[in-house]
């Protein structure tokens, strides 16, 4: 494909204009954002392109994967993973983004802050943002001698690719939490791997639905937010069944709220719903911890 070049004036144009976008997201009415959203994503993906137009590319039959060359000896490892996440995806959401999906791999912690403006205690393995999936190299986190399998069991692909498919289905509209569920929920059942550790034991100190809506990235200990937001989601597909996780989604992506979402599709409303899946949660999620 010819690459599109653009100018500075050009860039600085597209960029103001997708700031200008993204207040219209955010003050205009849902059905209206479903239509504006999209633009949004595909102005970031532009950016994104843009800003990374000199380094090398690797492209696999549905991902295109742009690295610097330190990463050169990790990207086929990279593409194995993310094609192997693929279809599981997938599946499990019924739905294929178009073309071939980005993938931006990221040399150093530094660098990933950067792109996000984090600092300098914020880190992640992959970030999903704008249509654009963004990792940490591999040499940074993973063990001297661990082989591809243990990438692709233990790696950000499978959760990350969630994300992105996820996205698109719903064009944006979901609270936080619900994202991060479902992303752990689809890691679960493809890889059996769930993010344990000793601070995230799922008891009477958990997080509440308001605070897991309204400041999710802001809570102090994420790796229980991440925990109650794999629990509601599980409890929804074990309890309920996948259907009703589908429905749920279905709604997600007709335009209703989280909440309207969940109570078309169990029945029971907002409330109801979290004091159910925490007492769901406390009796079938704390079998073991430090994972």
């Amino acid at each position: 494909m010819r690459k599109v070049e653009i100018g500075d004036t050009g860039m600085l144009t597209l960029v103001i204009g997708l700031l200008c976008i993204l207040v219209l997201v955010f003050i205009v009415p849902s059905r209206t954002r479903s239509w504006v959203y999209p633009i949004v994503r595909q102005a970031v993906q532009i950016k994104v392109n843009y800003e990374t137009r000199d380094m090398a590319s690797y492209e696999t039959e549905h991902f295109r994967i742009k690295y610097t060359s330190s990463d050169a000896d990790v990207v086929g490892m990279i593409a194995e993973a993310s094609e192997a996440a693929y279809q599981p995806v997938v599946n499990a959401l019924g739905y294929a983004p178009r073309g071939k999906n980005l993938i931006l791999i990221h040399p150093n912690k530094n660098e990933l802050r950067q792109a996000f403006g984090w600092s300098d205690n914020e880190s992640a393995m992959g970030v999903y943002w704008g249509g654009t999936i963004q990792i940490l190299s591999p040499h940074v986190w993973l063990n001297k001698g661990e082989s591809v399998e243990e990438f692709i069991h233990s790696g950000p692909m499978v959760h990350e690719y969630t994300h992105m498919v996820f996205d698109y289905v719903t064009n944006g509209n979901y609270p936080r939490w619900f994202t991060e569920g479902l992303a752990q929920y689809v890691e679960y059942r493809v890889n059996n791997y769930e993010w344990k550790t000793k601070s995230n034991t799922l008891d009477a100190s958990m997080y509440t639905m308001a605070e897991l809506d309204q400041q999710f990235d802001e809570l102090p200990n994420q790796a229980l937010a991440y925990r109650e937001s794999l629990a509601a989601v599980r409890y929804i597909a074990e309890v309920y069944g996948e259907d009703k996780l589908q429905e749920v989604i279905s709604g997600l992506k007709a335009g209703k709220t989280m909440g309207n979402s969940i109570s078309q599709a169990l029945g029971q409303d907002y409330p109801l719903f979290t004091s159910s899946w925490q007492q769901w949660a406390i009796l079938h999620m704390n079998t073991e911890t430090g994972k």
